[in-house]
């Protein structure tokens, strides 16, 4: 179930948390080519907060995949707001 929207750029090396955060999601799908995939694992390993988003956007989807698989496209626009919106904060307040 995609709920983060459009194509990234390629990720530096050691990318930051929004970097991270805009390709949250296709991390955890395996939709990033390997040494974007690399980078987020390596950011995740030594950021808690980055970490934490990611088991709780990832147990959010699987969540809504076994309760709602009929899910409208509607609500699933208003998820996916919402989805980006936690990637655009600000990560330090």
């Amino acid at each position: 179930m995609r709920l983060r929207r459009g194509p990234h750029q390629p990720l530096p090396a050691e990318p930051d948390c929004a970097q991270v955060g805009a390709v949250l999601q296709a991390y955890l799908d395996d939709e990033l080519e390997a040494p974007d995939t690399e980078a987020v694992a390596a950011h995740l390993a030594h950021c808690e907060r980055c970490d934490i988003e990611a088991e709780t956007v990832g147990r959010v989807i699987a969540a809504i995949g076994r309760q709602r698989p009929d899910l409208d496209a509607g609500a699933l626009e208003r998820l996916a707001g919402f989805v980006d919106g936690l990637a655009d904060e600000d990560p330090q307040g």
